[in-house]
């Protein structure tokens, strides 16, 4: 069974803790439609990068023999970067405070099913497996990421008020009915994210 990984930043006192990191609920199990297919949307892994501010992935610890992580996707929200990115067969979230880029705040890492036969089915364009962690320094902040090889749906709290005041890259936004609810992305193709925006309520592309 696939496993998500979490990593620790380097140079903070990070605490982040692994709930579970492949999950077998939500949607249920069965077979993989043919519309809801990974082999019918481009890999996450093949998205085009984005480009950001200053060099805030090179906190990130990969193996040697991996290639370096690219960012697909950026929300601002409130005073947090919160960043998607992929690490060859991976995806990955980094949370970072604005104000202190040199300490990253959260930092999951959650490896995608390896078959059709593993992993959760609760979003199309799956199956997934599904990692969370918190923050540390009594933060109250938390975070999640359902990972599949074509879409990522990350959730957000961030443990006080946080206004959304940006996007870029290959990111659609739940719409938020106030800025205590955790912020939700949805990172794909244009194509993954439109089907599994059909099942988050009231997306915002």
């Amino acid at each position: 069974m696939a496993k998500g990984i979490l990593k620790a930043a380097t140079g903070a006192a990070l605490s982040v803790f692994c709930v579970a990191c492949t999950m077998q609920g939500g949607g249920g199990g069965g077979s993989t439609s043919p519309a809801n297919s990974p082999a019918k949307f481009a890999p996450i892994n093949q998205l085009t990068a984005i480009n950001l501010e200053g060099d805030p992935l090179s906190a990130t610890e990969i193996s040697s023999t991996h290639d370096a992580p690219k960012a697909v996707g950026e929300v601002q929200a409130g005073t947090y970067r919160v960043i998607s990115y992929t690490e060859e067969n991976a995806c990955g979230l980094l949370v970072i405070d604005a104000k202190n880029p040199k300490r990253p705040f959260i930092n999951l890492v959650s490896e995608w099913p390896r078959s059709d036969s593993e992993g959760s089915r609760r979003y199309a364009a799956g199956p997934y497996n599904f990692t969370s962690g918190a923050g540390a320094n009594g933060s109250h902040s938390q975070a999640s990421i359902y990972c599949s090889k074509s879409a990522m749906v990350i959730e957000f709290r961030p443990g006080e008020n946080a206004t959304v005041t940006g996007k870029k890259g290959h990111i659609s936004l739940k719409k938020r009915h106030s800025n205590t609810e955790p912020v939700v992305m949805i990172a794909g193709s244009d194509d993954a994210r439109k089907i599994v925006a059909a099942q988050v309520q009231q997306p915002r592309t």
